[in-house]
């Protein structure tokens, strides 16, 4: 069985550096919520350092793919990872930061808001360059089971988040803002794996 030559471009670098540089303007936001002050030059470090970040993440990935191929691919998809958290944080801080609202019902319907933002990221990056399905055949089959691994992974999502935040409730003495983005770091990190096996095998699956 001839071996799949795994692709590498410039492409992937930049790809990278874009997903990098989301998380990294966004962080200076969801920081501002939780009462952490960063001035403008130190946001600006801090979105340069994970612009680089993220590429090189990206080529560490594909180096390792020699030894475990499915490495490069799954870095590609962490870089998306990261930056789709930053989108769903910092739309769930913004709202918050426009309700002053952190917990109860309000919480768990800003949290579905924020993670269909960062789902509709995720498509597009994961279709296009992580799974590199280019391919519009069966588009509308494939939709539907993106959009069934990602309820699956909304409902996750929204689950573990709240149970965190109206069950849990704040662990030593974090205040209710902060523990929020914690709970929903948390929550994203579980569907995280969820929906890496879901795209890869069902999905974008080739």
């Amino acid at each position: 069985m001839t071996k799949t030559k795994i692709q590498f471009s410039s492409r992937d670098i930049i790809f990278g550096a874009i997903n990098g540089l989301i998380f990294g303007a966004l962080l200076p936001v969801v920081l501002k919520n939780m009462n952490v002050a960063m001035s403008f030059n130190k946001g600006v470090i801090v979105a340069v350092f994970f612009t680089v970040l993220a590429a090189v993440g990206i080529y560490v990935g594909y180096l390792l793919s020699g030894i475990i191929p499915f490495l490069f691919q799954f870095a590609k998809f962490g870089a998306i990872g990261v930056a789709n958290f930053a989108v769903d944080i910092g739309i769930l801080n913004l709202l918050i930061f426009i309700t002053g609202i952190a917990a109860g019902t309000y919480y768990t319907v800003f949290k579905v808001i924020s993670f269909t933002f960062a789902v509709t990221n995720s498509y597009l990056w994961n279709k296009f360059w992580a799974f590199h399905k280019e391919t519009t055949k069966e588009a509308g089959k494939e939709f539907v089971q993106f959009i069934a691994v990602s309820i699956i992974g909304l409902i996750l999502n929204a689950l573990v988040a709240s149970i965190l935040v109206n069950v849990v409730g704040p662990l030593g003495g974090i205040a209710p803002k902060t523990w929020a983005s914690v709970s929903a770091a948390a929550a994203s990190v579980c569907v995280m794996f969820w929906n890496f096996v879901g795209y890869k095998f069902w999905v974008f699956k080739k």
